[in-house]
């Protein structure tokens, strides 16, 4: 009797066991059969858009979600064509390029409102605009990016106000000389070093600059922008979000309002948790996001607004950047079927 039952329970702990591993089994293939949407992002402000979504670590049921933190805008075009990148992050003239020469996707809203800032080792002279930028002739500014958004909105400003630039570190003394690096950290030694006197910034940079380089803030990019395009939005829509068209059909609209609620709550989760988001950005590969502060992040206005809403902004900004250069946005303004709808 006695034995039977020791069979009998030896039986049953191996059923056990071989549920478990079944059952270990099947959690293991549902994850291997999840989709896996890849979202990239350029350094900096965008980034810090998506530290709540890394931070939760989640997705809805049936996705798994990978992130890459990349140096620059430049590549994103290339990754959405090869298929490597399903949601991207960057700047909107950008996405207004990639859809007009693709059509590979739509603009689900924007997310950073404007993060440029102009720093300098002196304040500038004069009571007005005009007289302010008037008073940078003769000298040289630096910005981030050539061609990029904070080249392309800070010529728009100067065109407006009738100053003269150009690309050279020798200005006239009726001109302004605009010289170009890569990114914030490579401009931020230059002007620690004195080699450079001004320059275009984004945020959390800009704060960094001022805390490390002897500069301060000398213009704000937004309030120049809303002063010279007569906006009645505050800031512009300098990132959006992007999703490429496999993802948009009605299959995936769980997918697309989890983004969308994850981005509504984005600002002000940075904000409230600085030092996490530091710790998340450096981790994820980012090489400019160390030592944020909430005053850096709020600085960043992170801030989602849908493509419906933003849509009016969108064209404002966009269009101004057509009559600068129509190259900058992908030869025309985007039709409607580059705003998402839902």
């Amino acid at each position: 009797m006695k034995k039977k039952f020791l069979m009998t329970l030896a039986a049953l702990v191996l059923i056990v066991c071989l549920s478990a591993i079944v059952l270990a089994g099947c959690d293991d293939k549902e994850k291997d059969e999840a989709i896996a949407i890849n979202v990239i992002v350029p350094d900096g402000s965008p980034a810090i858009a998506l530290a709540k979504m890394i931070n939760d670590n989640d997705a809805p049921e049936g996705y798994k979600i990978n992130y890459r933190i990349v140096e620059g805008a430049t590549n994103i075009g290339t990754s959405i064509a090869q298929g490597s990148a399903d949601v991207a992050i960057a700047p909107t003239n950008l996405l207004s390029t990639i859809y007009n020469n693709t059509g590979s996707g739509k603009l689900v809203g924007t997310i950073v409102q404007g993060a440029l800032y102009m720093v300098g080792k002196t304040a500038l002279p004069g009571d007005t605009t005009a007289e302010k930028l008037a008073s940078l002739k003769g000298k040289v500014v630096y910005n981030i990016g050539q061609g990029a958004t904070p080249d392309l909105t800070f010529k728009y400003i100067l065109e407006h106000f009738d100053i003269e630039y150009a690309n050279t570190a020798e200005p006239t003394a009726d001109q302004i000389g605009l010289q170009y690096v890569n990114s914030g950290s490579e401009l931020i030694p230059l002007l620690k070093q004195g080699k450079a006197q001004f320059g275009v910034l984004g945020e959390p940079a800009v704060s960094n600059a001022n805390s490390n380089a002897g500069t301060q803030t000398v213009l704000d990019i937004q309030e120049l922008w809303k002063e010279v395009t007569e906006s009645q939005n505050a800031g512009f829509p300098q990132a959006g979000l992007y999703i490429v068209n496999k993802y948009l059909s009605g299959e995936h609209w769980a997918l697309i309002d989890w983004i969308k609620e994850k981005m509504v709550e984005a600002g002000s989760w940075a904000v409230g948790n600085p030092s996490l988001v530091s710790q998340i950005m450096v981790e994820n590969g980012s090489a400019s996001l160390n030592g944020l502060t909430a005053e850096k992040i709020a600085g960043c206005n992170i801030s989602w607004i849908s493509a419906t809403d933003s849509k009016k902004s969108m064209n404002q900004y966009l269009g101004a950047l057509y009559l600068f250069d129509p190259k900058t946005i992908g030869g025309r303004l985007p039709d409607d079927g580059f705003y998402y709808v839902g």
